[in-house]
């Protein structure tokens, strides 16, 4: 195996999930057998394969799933929005509660904690019922906890809206990216992952640019007035405009997740009674109307006990892929909700003194970091897949997704260290590069969660869903821990031997990290041989 991935011995006829024919031979001839048989854009091999079926997500067009796309892109923005919302108002909250920055800074720690358990229940339904149903609840649990927030007086009170924005924020955490899969081709979901994770996780922190001025010029209330209505704005577009987009196809389609040849992929055995079966079953396939796409539940789909489907999660706690992903991704926004947290701390104190609207204003390096990020990631992402697919046979391998990981290392290293050294000495420093070196810790999370999401969903997409579920588990219970700490190591430590720290973890994250490339395809192997889920009987 050429790149230095490590390639595992294979019996005959027998490949690595994952590992597809994504192109063409040189001389239009494909080097597999009953190639011929196979769909393509162009001299791309489609990757899963669709159905014949009008109603399967991969053969609708490429308008109507962008659009898809683009809704819930916008909902997941609206609840990501709610995490950081009261970031930039922390000192106007503990004089109007009477807290302590702790309690305030907890108020977001339990947000994160709050859809990191819900998106255990999120896991199970969704794989049971779909995820439409998810979506539509999510934005209406995101209305009710905004309006509540809005209404609300005392710690109390505010307390019980930021857990119900949290339970809002799991479904589009946990299931965007997997919605993703249920769409796309492989070499279609680079750019949309990035897309995904720019809108979830990045655009995040331009929100405190906005509430600072709005708490500033018309009051805290107003923050989560304003979240209220445009949350109801996404919600009406995601009732009317996200069908259902789970679909059963035959498994015989699903090239990337079967572990047969390449060359029996393309023309499966499959004897005339079960042709016969199939093009009976189409035939009585109605393709779906608009007014049917409207319900919340098309019925079942999967035929595993509901308990079973809530357990696998917890099986994969132990899977060196899904670890691998928690590192990659959860890491690096954990300590980027730990800048957030106390970043009120340390700029509403000497030297600066700022107030609300200008600590507000230390976040837009964050967002332009995150659409630095993006267009990184964007532009690499499948670029990456494309190039070294033709350089390597015309075989596709997923791990030549982790390749983002070198420059997530490199902004996520300089970025946490330089935030810390420069935050702790703006006497010797410019105000400005503080800012310039968050928005390098965010540059890198979106690398990293791009990196992780793509090469998940292409190694192991059977268990995606669940996958992410941990994923976001991890960031969200280390996140709430941050929370929880950030305030006493600030104390303990002070800022530049606080974030030194934090930025030599990082290095020792980014290496182990690294070493996946090397081991990755033979994981994929192992842990298709030997089935986490299946021997824990959950399959």
């Amino acid at each position: 195996m050429p790149f230095g991935i490590l390639e595992p011995k294979l019996a005959e006829g027998v490949r690595v999930p994952g590992t597809v024919h994504l192109y063409e031979a040189l001389h239009g001839i494909d080097e597999t057998e009953n190639a011929a048989h196979l769909k393509r854009d162009g001299d791309i091999i489609l990757v899963p394969q669709p159905s014949n079926s009008s109603n399967d997500p991969l053969n609708w067009s490429r308008k109507k799933k962008d659009l898809i796309l683009a809704v819930l892109c916008l909902a997941g923005i609206m609840a990501s929005t709610a995490s950081p919302l009261l970031a930039s108002s922390t000192i106007v909250l503990v004089l109007y509660l009477g807290k302590g920055f702790q309690p305030i800074a907890l108020l977001t720690g339990w947000n994160l904690f709050a859809a990191a358990i819900t998106s255990i229940f999120v896991t199970a339904i969704s794989v049971k019922y779909g995820k439409r149903f998810l979506y539509v609840f999510a934005s209406v649990i995101l209305i009710a906890g905004s309006a509540w927030g809005s209404a609300a007086t005392s710690y109390r009170s505010l307390l019980g809206a930021r857990i119900l924005q949290g339970v809002a924020l799991a479904p589009f955490e946990a299931l965007l990216n997997a919605s993703i899969g249920d769409m796309y081709f492989v070499h279609e979901r680079g750019i949309r992952l990035a897309i995904a994770s720019l809108c979830v996780f990045g655009s995040s922190f331009l929100t405190p640019v906005i509430t600072g001025r709005l708490t500033a010029t018309l009051g805290w209330h107003w923050m989560f007035l304003f979240l209220l209505i445009f949350s109801c704005v996404s919600g009406l577009l995601v009732f009317f405009f996200v069908p259902e987009h789970v679909y059963n196809r035959d498994k015989r389609f699903e090239t990337d997740v079967l572990g047969e040849a390449v060359g029996q992929l393309a023309t499966p055995s499959i004897d005339q009674d079960e042709k016969v079966t199939e093009s009976n079953t189409l035939a009585q396939e109605v393709p779906e109307s608009y007014l049917h796409s409207l319900w919340l539940f098309s019925g079942s789909k999967s035929s595993r006990p509901l308990h079973k489907i809530f357990l696998r999660p917890f099986a994969l706690l132990l899977h060196p892929a899904v670890i691998w992903g928690c590192l990659t991704q959860g890491t690096l926004i954990a300590w980027t909700v730990m800048i957030g947290v106390v970043l009120a701390a340390i700029f509403m104190g000497p030297p600066l003194w700022y107030d609300e609207v200008n600590v507000g204003y230390m976040y837009a390096g964050a967002a332009v970091g995150s659409v630095v990020g993006f267009v990184f990631a964007g532009l690499l992402s499948d670029f990456l897949v494309k190039s070294l697919s033709k350089k390597n046979n015309n075989i596709y391998e997923p791990e030549f997704r982790i390749l983002l990981v070198l420059p997530q290392m490199a902004f996520a290293i300089a970025g946490i260290w330089g935030f810390g050294i420069t935050a702790n000495d703006m006497y010797t420093y410019s105000k400005f590069l503080p800012p310039v070196f968050f928005g390098m810790v965010t540059c890198a999370m979106i690398l990293g969660a791009v990196a992780s999401s793509t090469y998940i969903t292409d190694a192991h997409r059977d268990i995606q869903v669940e996958a992410f579920i941990v994923m976001l588990m991890f960031k969200n219970l280390f996140s709430f821990a941050l929370t929880e700490r950030a305030y006493f190591w600030l104390l303990h430590l002070g800022v530049r031997k606080c974030f030194v720290i934090v930025g030599s973890v990082q290095i020792a994250i980014s290496v182990f990290t690294l070493l996946f490339w090397v081991i990755g395809k033979y994981d994929r192997h192992f842990t298709h041989k030997y089935n986490i889920i299946a021997i824990l009987h959950l399959d």
